[in-house]
């Protein structure tokens, strides 16, 4: 009985990290999901946590690793009503999924890829493809998500070298494959089982420099890598990462991406859910955004306290004096909000913005109550 209550209080914890106004993602491996006899030896408890910590954090997309019993998967898409699934098709127990909010997306198709290359990704866990429609705005958009499982770093010495080769030429070619499409909007996320600064096998280099030195691809995830925060209960690295192609990296919105640490909300969380924490981000829902124009430096401007929004009728504006030179992106200005007769609506902090677009911001405003805003305006003079 205590035992009950202790979890049901931790959950109350469990952060909301998604929000109304932006497009939040996370990757998560679920150890073992439903597998009996491998990972937490408790089934149904794994089940109740797994499925509250991905009501609580809210995010729009998730994608998921080790959903390993199609029972246990259908109650989980039974706990979460709100979300559309999918799971991919090949043989391995170990599979990989997609949940998406049906309010947002709709399903388009899903697909494994790279059929011809089973050794290296992982004996037979190919990249599941997943197309999905958006359903917010006045133009609907699709956007594609490369779910992966890349191979484990277990064994001898000789083993982990073994596997890390595997890793480097799954990743290279999922990038060629990528490559070839990359006028679509496209997030890669999955347990890549290795990390983005330097591998997790002793001297050696990271497996995905590829990916990593080519500008028309982003990691969110990467700077968290270099924080040396971990995306597992058991080790100190990151191993599960997300990637954006250049279609969409314009919408990434800078140092809006983290780690969901378990163990931090939930008691026993590394015997009981999974040895993996989600990985998140977050991201403009402006599907319009180019990603060929060149942004403003955001280390060079700030704002005097008396500048202010209002509404033209057809989007928030932001009218400004001058800006200057300032070394920091923080802000702590008060913006003031204004109906288009003129009459003030509120104050709040301006506490960042970050350029999408020549002449197009992306504003994160708090309000004294605490509430934040996050809204992109135009520049006008």
């Amino acid at each position: 009985m205590g035992y009950g209550i202790l979890v049901n209080l931790l959950f109350a914890q469990v952060p909301k990290i998604g929000s109304d106004t932006t497009l939040d993602i996370a990757q998560w491996n679920i150890e073992w999901f439903g597998d009996s006899l491998n990972g937490p030896n408790n089934e149904a408890v794994q089940l109740k946590n797994a499925s509250n910590v991905l009501l609580e954090m809210q995010m729009d997309i998730y994608s998921l690793c080790e959903i390993s019993n199609p029972g246990y998967w259908q109650m989980l898409q039974k706990k979460l009503p709100e979300y559309g699934a999918v799971i991919t098709s090949y043989s391995q127990s170990q599979k990989t999924a997609l949940l998406y909010r049906k309010s947002m997306f709709r399903l388009l198709y899903s697909k494994s890829i790279l059929l011809a290359f089973d050794y290296e990704f992982a004996g037979g866990r190919f990249p599941l493809e997943v197309a999905l429609e958006s359903q917010w705005g006045k133009k609907k958009d699709t956007l594609y998500f490369w779910v992966i499982h890349l191979k484990a770093n277990t064994g001898s010495n000789s083993e982990k070298i073994s596997a890390y080769n595997r890793r480097q030429k799954a990743a290279e070619e999922l990038k060629n494959y990528t490559d070839s499409k990359k006028g679509l909007k496209g997030f890669i996320m999955g347990d890549w089982n290795d990390d983005l600064d330097v591998s997790i096998v002793s001297g050696k280099e990271s497996p995905f420099l590829v990916w990593r030195n080519d500008s028309d691809y982003l990691f969110p995830s990467y700077r968290l890598s270099l924080e040396k925060q971990k995306s597992t209960a058991a080790y100190s690295e990151m191993i599960d990462h997300i990637c954006v192609s250049k279609a969409i990296k314009q919408n990434y919105l800078p140092k809006q991406s983290g780690i969901m640490v378990g163990d931090s909300y939930i008691a026993s969380y590394r015997y009981n859910t999974s040895d993996h924490y989600p990985v998140w981000a977050k991201f403009s829902m402006d599907l319009s955004l180019s990603a060929n124009v060149t942004s403003v430096d955001p280390q060079a401007f700030s704002f005097v306290a008396d500048d202010y929004l209002f509404w033209s009728g057809k989007q928030w504006e932001w009218k400004l004096h001058k800006p200057f030179l300032h070394n920091t992106m923080l802000m702590d200005g008060i913006s003031q909000v204004f109906s288009a007769d003129g009459k003030r609506l509120f104050r709040g902090n301006i506490l960042e913005y970050i350029p999408q677009s020549p002449g197009v911001y992306y504003f994160v405003i708090q309000l004294s109550t605490g509430k934040m805003y996050h809204q992109k305006m135009m520049w006008v003079e």
